[in-house]
């Protein structure tokens, strides 16, 4: 048998990442060990690929809450008829007396009971720095936490009134909507 070429990580790296649609130096970050010394034989053998699985997941009870704010820009809570206890987020069972809950319309209005400034974060927030607040919604009996937008975040307070404010392409999430000063 004729003298074999050393691997060669660098060609590798190129194949792999032109194979896989991804950066080469991220492959090479991921496999960078495997350029260092020799691996032993009974060592694991890595080979790079992408995994992309597409699923649902359910909301379960608080299906509805998602549902309206896609579909009807509206906050749904929930109402235990045994406690006259009301939620926001929504609870399919009371935690206070376990009894079933029912769906009730809310203001979408509140006060803000605590926030925090935040100056950096995940790619949901569309600028930077945000408020978010925990407020305690208007006929409810818990708080809520989203964003509240405001032009000057040193404004907010604890106190303040706020409402919602839906965005015009809606998801189900609960980023659909944000928390403005209600004046």
């Amino acid at each position: 048998m004729g003298e074999q070429k050393a691997f060669d990580i660098e060609a590798w790296v190129k194949r792999h990442a032109a194979r896989l649609g991804v950066r080469e130096e991220d492959l090479r970050k991921a496999f960078e060990k495997d350029a260092g010394a020799p691996a032993g034989p009974d060592d694991p053998f890595e080979i790079p690929d992408v995994w992309k699985a597409t699923y649902k997941y359910s909301c379960g009870g608080a299906s509805r809450f998602f549902r309206e704010l896609r579909d009807n820009a509206r906050i749904m809570g929930s109402h235990c008829g045994k406690c006259g206890v009301t939620f926001c987020p929504p609870r399919a069972d009371c935690p206070h007396c376990y009894g079933k809950t029912r769906w009730v319309e809310l203001p979408g209005t509140g006060t803000v009971m605590t926030y925090t400034t935040v100056h950096f974060g995940t790619s949901a927030v569309r600028k930077y720095p945000f408020v978010c607040a925990y407020v305690k919604l208007d006929g409810t009996d818990s708080v809520i936490c989203a964003i509240l937008e405001m032009d000057d975040v040193k404004r907010a307070k604890v106190g303040m009134k706020v409402r919602t404010q839906f965005k015009e392409a809606r998801d189900g999430a609960i980023t659909d909507f944000v928390f403005v000063p209600a004046e």
